[in-house]
């Protein structure tokens, strides 16, 4: 008789992946380096194959583990489902989710078709807007859900994906000697802005803004057109003639971690199958990216 997959152990090899290794996946599975590890093991057990190998860089996926991954988001997806199809209460009527303004076009394309499938009789309303509105939606309840940026003065919340930060320049970019650094910098109370003045402030470079956007995909078209730097995500990167720069007064990469939020409003019982169908959304559009 085969074994029965485990969705737990499945959900962490997902998570493992997706955050690319054991160190940290503990944060967002709220465990320990040595559970993953061992829940790991237990599944590589359970399927008679080696799913991941570890290098100084991190984590490989083997073939069975590359294998294994094409099915996972089924099989939770699926979970879900079945879930809500015996739930004595169905999660219906509106639901209000709050998605940030330059992840709303990917986002939605992966998250409306799975929340419709595993939710039929669910209304999603959707609100973009900056992480931080959305969080304060979420507050008041105008919002039962949201995506936004993690912010190291919130408590822990649940991260649905991270992603390198850089600051980004034209290919073949040199330093501009004497003349101030042009940048391009996103309008106020945004937590990227704030991100990039700092840095920019500790850097003691005289630099000069040429472009103030409150749309992301502005200040990507200013660097690609060579007309200054920004600070970006790695996703919003889609061509090769924009580079990682390497200037000692600016660091390098980092992480930007994206988490889930949810009003009291919810329903403690519709909470975790939302939060899979987001979270396999967030999976699938960073792996199309």
């Amino acid at each position: 008789m085969k074994p029965i997959l485990d969705l737990e152990l499945l959900n962490t090899f997902s998570v493992v992946v997706e955050a690319g290794g054991f160190k940290e996946a503990s944060g967002r599975l709220y465990r320990s380096q040595a559970a993953v590890s061992m829940q790991i093991k237990r599944l590589e057990e359970q399927l008679g194959h080696r799913l991941l190998e570890r290098n100084n860089q991190g984590i490989k996926l083997t073939e069975p583990g590359k294998t294994l991954l094409g099915y996972i988001d089924r099989l939770l997806r699926l979970n879900n489902e079945t879930l809500s199809a015996l739930s004595l209460e169905p999660l219906q009527g509106p639901v209000h989710f709050g998605i940030p303004t330059d992840y709303a076009q990917t986002f939605l394309q992966q998250f409306i078709p799975r929340i419709r499938k595993t939710f039929p009789e669910l209304v999603p309303r959707i609100t973009c807007g900056r992480s931080r509105r959305l969080r304060e939606l979420v507050g008041t309840g105008e919002l039962d859900v949201a995506i936004v940026t993690g912010e190291p003065q919130y408590s822990p919340e649940k991260s649905l994906w991270s992603e390198a930060l850089h600051w980004y320049g034209p290919a073949g970019f040199q330093a501009p000697g004497d003349e101030p650094l042009p940048v391009a910098l996103l309008e106020s109370d945004c937590a990227l802005r704030d991100l990039a003045v700092s840095d920019l402030k500790r850097s003691g470079l005289e630099t000069d803004p040429v472009l103030i956007s409150s749309d992301m995909a502005n200040l990507y078209s200013a660097v690609e057109s060579g007309l200054a730097l920004a600070l970006l995500p790695e996703s919003s990167v889609a061509s090769s003639r924009v580079r990682p720069v390497q200037l000692n007064e600016l660091p390098g990469q980092r992480s930007l971690t994206m988490n889930v939020v949810t009003a009291s409003t919810l329903s403690p019982s519709f909470l975790e199958p939302l939060q899979d169908c987001m979270l396999a959304a967030a999976r699938a559009l960073i792996r199309q990216d």
